[in-house]
Formats: structure tokens, sequence, C-alpha cells
């Protein structure tokens, strides 16, 4: 357990590590597109465009605060999805469904300033005679229309990030509830309330099997060999639970020799159990490489694709 969360911690500092990267590549060539004093040269005659190319450009530059505003909106998502990912793995529920709802907010933002920018660039595009253009003005339109098209997989790359959290959180909702129903009918055996011990484990029982379903829903996707150890050897303690106070229930409370026999395999199997929630911490990481960590560089890459297009544009100089 202990090499596995080695591992673990080691995965996420590497997954971390390259959202970090990846921002400060973006960064850098954000850096890179400011320093540029021009666009491409122009190759055809300014005499003729120049009326043209001034009216269009200064139109495109018009959208620049929109621009900016599009570009904080992704850089925003990308800082939510890595909070989502630390919350995630983190086991804080509260806080994952606010970095969720929150995304999902940005991203309504960042669909509707899309679609906004492409109607405001068609109508800008169609003001104009193309043939009438010159190459700076045709380059700051191509370069607008690509700093739209670096958003384009932003909603699906948050939509699996979403999708993906919100069993993980669930599954840790229903092991801790496991946990908190065996050891409430542990505490109800110790008060000689086996009747009511059994009808917990039976609840226990029923939070196991759902965390099954969740378990096989994830099985294609991500590593599920120490959620089925862990839930597997919880079954196999909850069973040995039930054995021992249906026995006790029968004597009225009296160890007799088959009731020794069932305490020791009670014992047995409680061996097996790891002895703090690392286990969940170390699902819950696996959850998180399924896909998860993925997803989050994919938004971030887009952020610094964006701000690399945008800076390109000049816009508002």
């Amino acid at each position: 357990m202990r090499g596995r969360l080695r591992r673990l911690a080691s995965a996420l500092l590497r997954g971390i590590a390259w959202l970090v990267i990846v921002a400060v590549i973006a960064l850098a060539g954000a850096g890179l597109a400011v320093s540029a004093d021009h666009l491409p040269g122009d190759a055809t005659r300014p005499e003729l465009t120049w009326v043209q190319d001034t009216a269009f450009q200064a139109r495109i530059r018009a959208l620049g605060p929109q621009y900016d505003t599009l570009s904080a909106d992704v850089g925003q998502l990308g800082d939510t999805a890595r909070n989502a990912l630390i919350d995630l793995v983190a086991r804080r529920q509260d806080l994952l469904s606010a970095d969720l709802s929150a995304g999902d907010g940005l991203i309504s933002s960042i669909d509707a300033q899309v679609t906004r920018l492409n109607a405001d660039l068609d109508a800008v595009q169609a003001s104009v005679q193309p043939d009438l253009l010159g190459d700076r003005s045709r380059a700051m339109l191509s370069a607008a229309r690509a700093a739209l098209q670096t958003t384009r997989p932003v909603p699906d790359d948050w939509r699996t990030l979403a999708d993906e959290s919100l069993p993980a959180i669930q599954l840790a909702g229903v092991l801790q509830r496991h946990d908190e129903l065996v050891f409430a009918a542990t505490e109800q055996a110790h008060a000689s309330r086996y009747a009511a011990a059994l009808t917990t484990l039976g609840e226990a029982s029923a939070a196991l099997t759902s965390a099954r379903t969740t378990r096989d829903a994830l099985a294609n996707r991500a590593d599920v060999s120490t959620l089925t150890t862990y839930i597997d050897r919880m079954s196999a303690y909850d069973k040995a639970l039930v054995a021992l106070y249906a026995d006790l229930q029968k004597t009225g409370g009296r160890l007799t020799a088959s009731g020794k026999l069932l305490a020791a395999r009670v014992a047995a199997a409680q061996k097996l159990l790891p002895p703090d929630t690392r286990a969940i911490v170390v699902i819950m990481g696996d959850v998180a490489e399924a896909g998860l960590n993925q997803a989050a560089i994919a938004i971030e890459q887009a952020r610094g694709d964006l701000g690399n297009a945008v800076a390109a544009l000049h816009l508002g100089s």
C-alpha cells in the first residue's frame, strides 16, 4: 500500500508539474507573439487596398476586449480544472461541486462569446470586398478565426473532466457510508442489539453493491484493481460479522465454540483491512488518472494556444 501511495503521489506530482510546464510554455509563446512587431508583409498594392484595409483593421481591433474576455475565461477554466482535480483526490466533495458548477458557468460563457465573435467576424468580412484586402488584413482575419478555433475542444474536455469526477466522488461517499454503517453495526452488537446490527450490516452490503456498480462503469477507463481488492476485503469482513452476530443472536449473546470460531474469522478478515483511509486516496488517484489529468492538461493547452493567437492579433495596440 505504501509503495502504491508513493507511486500515486509521484503520478499526481508529474500531472501537476506537466500543467505548470504547459502554462509556462504558453506564457513564453505569448511573449514571443507580442514581441513580433508586424504581421506578414503585404504583397498586394497598398495604394489600392489602403482605404478598405484601414477600416477593416480598425473593426478587427475593436473586437479586442471581447477576445481578452474570452482568453480570461479560458484561463480561469484551466485554473478551475486544476482545482477540481486536486479536490477530487482530496475527497473534498463540497469544493469539487463548487469547482464543477463554476466550470459549467465558464463553459456557457465561453460558448456564448465564441458564437458572438464568429458572428462579428462574419459581419466584418461581409462588409468588404475580399479582393480589395491587403495581406495584413487577411492575416489578421485568419488569426482572429484561428483564435476561436483553439476553443473548440474545450467544452468536450471540460465535460470529460466533470463527467468522470462525479461518479468518483460519489464512489468515495458510498465507501465512507459503508464504513460508517459497519461501525454502527459493531456498536449495536456491543450493546447486544444483534437484530439491529444485522439490519445495519444489510445496509452496508447494499452500499458495497453500489460501489461495485460504479467500479464496473469505471473499469474500461481506469485502474480498478485497488478498488476491487478494497471492496472484496470489506465484503469478506461484513460477511464474517453477519455470521458472528447471527450466531450471538441465537445464543442470546453467549459465545459458544462455534461463536469463537466465527469471532476468529472476523479477526482474520479485519487484519486484511487497510488501517486508515489511504486506500481511498489511492482509489481516487487511480480514477483521476482515467482521463482527468489529460482533460485538465488539454484545457491548459487550449489556454496557451488561445493566448498566443490573441497576442498575435496585436489587438488594442
